[in-house]
């Protein structure tokens, strides 16, 4: 058996006809858990090894990085090292390649840096106090996702401005504007940029075009379902010239509208291309039947869908469970139950389970519960290693050091540890680079502005000067791990935490910047830092929260159902499944927004292989106030459970306790009787967002909670019943808004606190 034989046996009869297509546009509906990866790992070695494609001819993307090192270890496997040459990784990370080599045709200079979303906000509340723009009227968490929003429908500053009729959207407008200028001057774009910039580098520049087209003989895209509109236009163009186009994605999986993705670009490509190619696979290697059949009753209500039902390829498999619970500790106190019971049994490890939410407020009951309980468990997305304060104060100084024009970056370290230098400095060093037609940043380092300033304030900004030229002039002599400590030693960081936080929490600071130094070393320990330097800042600004999640612990995973996208697990608990919750509350009126919930929850059920629990608590205490204050309101089951067939589910009754730390009531189950989720659900009223909304006010009037874009990491605060304590992460959430706050009183510890309850207030 020669290598392609072995390879395409290693198939079934429906990947191997998406494999082994002629060249030409072609379309791959794959449902959940049918071997997608494999098929486009698959699609890319039998271009290489049958057809013969140069790997430098492939461009292939998908849409993480852990996706993409996915794939490359796979085709390393079946190919070789060859496949180095080949354009693999996310749709960012190619266009910043792109923007690298000929982002100067368009007059992006080539050691741009990319803004995260902290860095964006930051900037846009700059603006907001240079243009006096009222900050208790308008939001800039609002006014930055309604900016991306028009980036993501390539609508430019001044077509923003001629079709702004409302207060809000002028606003957006003028802010807008004076963004795109900021970022021009910082030599920096931002994560839509990276696709915008690219698609106009490719249309107004032939010969770059050309390049590219010529180059690509394949283009490969996975997830097509999660493009957005700069993504589909891209894909389209390089693949325009030789036509051989082969995406591949599950229109029941689009979850992402809010962030720019549309189905439809996936549904409607048979417009664009007449002889496409379509297939379909329905073979599921992940589930039981129970499970798939479960998740298809429910998806099936959605309108606009390519058709398809999976089959099960495994045998058996148990009735998916529902439980309901009096309230949501309750909830989280069944599942423990669970969990404990199977870990000592045997059955599964700590890290076989999950438990998937709607939102990542919902995370709280279910830690606590655990701690309790003496159960591990990560939660992915809380607290990034890359977004802590003292991790992000070091990459500062990087990005300072790779591009003085980072006024962003500039700003948060130009007097951290503090030196003298304060908000008025600040303001006469931007005016003074202003006149001079300059970056702040490259008018301190030359020294241009010291003449201006007064003796003291002068001693305090050349003394910053000097440290930065002092790094970067070492840059050639000292590896990328060797400069971040020089950074630490020299700027006497360590001892500005002591002095600051304590010997405790400085020591823990300390610690995760040793990892820093650690994921610097692992690799660029052998080459210059002025070699690597913008190399390293771009990977960690492309980073996704998967990708910086340690999957290795046996731990619990507690994730919301957008993060649960792609990873799979034995046993998956939803919970929290009540209507205005899930489906979200802002969904129940709009059956466009109605039908991605359903996707959703069809996502969060099929990351199930071997067992499934649904659950729903009979009221919950964050709907309805602040946390710590004992007020309940009633909920409703989700409609999703009205969709399920009976036949498919038992309901397992009991409240468990734990006795000591591991050991609870046995989980009484009722197997004579299938339940009447007819009896909890039908006759029901489904009540509309509004009801829920009034509901809430009915039980009193609340304090206006913090605005996320007022809390910042550091800052100080206080809680009802934890006292004093430190925020230490900041999550603006698209639904609720969360701080990670770290308290005094050792007793208490962190908490994740969700702004819109927790009666937390600034302190000085």
């Amino acid at each position: 058996m020669n290598a392609l034989e072995r390879l395409l046996a290693e198939l079934d009869e429906q990947q191997r006809e998406a494999v082994t297509a002629p060249d030409g546009p072609i379309m791959v509906f794959a449902g959940a858990g049918s071997g997608k990866t494999r098929v486009l790992t698959y699609r890319i070695a039998y271009l290489l090894v049958a057809r013969r494609i140069p790997p430098h001819r492939v461009f292939a993307v998908t849409f993480t990085n852990k996706a993409a090192d996915e794939i490359r270890q796979r085709l390393e496997f079946l190919v070789g090292k060859a496949i180095d040459a080949m354009w693999l990784g996310t749709f960012h990370a190619a266009c910043a390649r792109m923007l690298r080599q000929h982002g100067h045709s368009i007059g992006l200079p080539l050691d741009f840096v990319i803004y995260d979303e902290d860095d964006q906000r930051s900037l846009i509340k700059a603006i907001f106090k240079e243009l006096n723009i009222d900050l208790d009227r308008f939001s800039v968490a609002a006014v930055h996702s309604a900016i991306s929003d028009a980036k993501t429908e390539m609508v430019s500053p001044e077509e923003l401005a001629e079709i702004a009729e409302t207060p809000f959207q002028q606003v957006v407008a003028r802010v807008y504007r004076r963004y795109q200028e900021a970022l021009h001057q910082a030599k920096a774009v931002d994560f839509d940029d990276l696709l915008w910039l690219a698609l106009k580098m490719l249309r107004e520049q032939p010969h770059v075009a050309d390049y590219y087209q010529t180059r690509f003989l394949h283009v490969l895209v996975d997830e097509y379902q999660d493009v957005n509109k700069p993504q589909h236009e891209l894909t389209l163009l390089l693949s325009a010239k030789h036509r051989n186009l082969f995406v591949i994605g599950d229109d029941d999986q689009n979850i992402y509208s809010w962030r720019g993705s549309d189905v439809r670009l996936m549904l409607e490509l048979p417009k664009r291309f007449p002889d496409l190619q379509i297939f379909t696979l329905e073979r599921n290697y992940r589930s039981t039947q129970t499970i798939l059949d479960t998740a298809w009753y429910v998806i099936k209500h959605n309108k606009h869908r390519h058709e398809k039902r999976l089959k099960a390829v495994r045998e058996g498999g148990e009735p998916v469970v529902l439980f309901r619970a009096q309230d949501d500790y309750e909830e989280a106190a069944f599942v423990a139950s669970v969990v404990s019971e199977w870990v000592r049994e045997s059955k599964y490890r700590h890290s076989d389970f999950a438990v998937i939410y709607r939102i990542n407020a919902q995370s709280r009951p279910f830690e606590e519960t655990f701690i309790r309980w003496g159960i591990p468990y990560r939660v992915v997305g809380a607290l990034r290693f890359y977004e802590r304060k003292e991790v992000k104060d070091i990459i500062a100084y990087l990005r300072v050091l790779a591009n003085p024009a980072d006024e962003v970056s500039l700003l948060r370290v130009i007097n951290l540890p503090p030196r003298g230098i304060g908000d008025k400095t600040i303001e006469r060093l931007r005016q003074i680079a202003m006149q001079r037609n300059m970056s702040m940043g490259e008018a301190i380092l030359s020294g241009d502005v010291l003449t201006s300033l007064d003796a003291r304030v002068r001693m305090a900004v050349n003394g910053f000067a000097d440290l930065v030229n002092s790094l970067k002039a070492q840059m050639n002599d000292l590896t990328l791990p060797q400069l971040i400590q020089r950074i630490v030693d020299l700027t006497g960081y360590a001892d500005y935490l002591v002095r600051s936080e304590g010997q405790l929490m400085a020591q823990e600071r300390l610690e995760n910047l040793s990892q820093l130094i650690a994921a610097a070393e692992r690799q660029f320990s052998e080459v210059p830092a002025s070699q690597s330097l913008h190399r390293f800042l771009e990977q960690l600004a492309l980073l996704s929260p998967q990708d910086e999640t340690d999957w290795q612990n046996d731990v619990v995973t507690l994730i919301t159902a957008h993060s649960a996208k792609g990873l799979e697990f034995p046993v998956v608990f939803i919970v929290g499944l009540e209507e205005g919750l899930f489906p979200h509350a802002r969904s129940i009126d709009d059956s466009w927004q109605l039908e991605e919930e359903r996707r959703l929850f069809y996502v969060a059920l099929t990351r199930a292989k071997d067992r499934a629990f649904l659950t729903y608590a009979q009221r919950r205490g964050w709907l309805t106030g602040k946390w710590g204050e004992a007020r309940y309101a009633p909920t409703e089951p989700s409609r999703f459970l009205n969709e399920v067939p009976l036949a498919l589910l038992d309901e397992w009754r009991g409240v468990p306790t734990p006795q000591g730390f591991l050991r609870m009531k046995e989980v009484e189950f009722a197997p004579k009787r299938k339940p009447s989720v007819q009896e909890i659900v039908k006759g029901l009223p489904v009540r509309k967002a509004s009801e829920l909304a009034a509901e809430k006010r009915q039980i009193g009037e609340l304090k206006t909670p913090l605005r996320i874009e007022d809390v910042k990491v550091g800052m100080k605060v206080r809680h009802r019943q934890f006292g004093t304590g430190t925020v230490i992460a900041v999550e603006p959430d698209e639904n609720l808004p969360v701080v990670v706050v770290k308290f005094d009183d050792l007793s208490v510890g962190e908490k994740r606190l969700a702004l819109e309850f927790a009666p937390l207030e600034l302190l000085g």
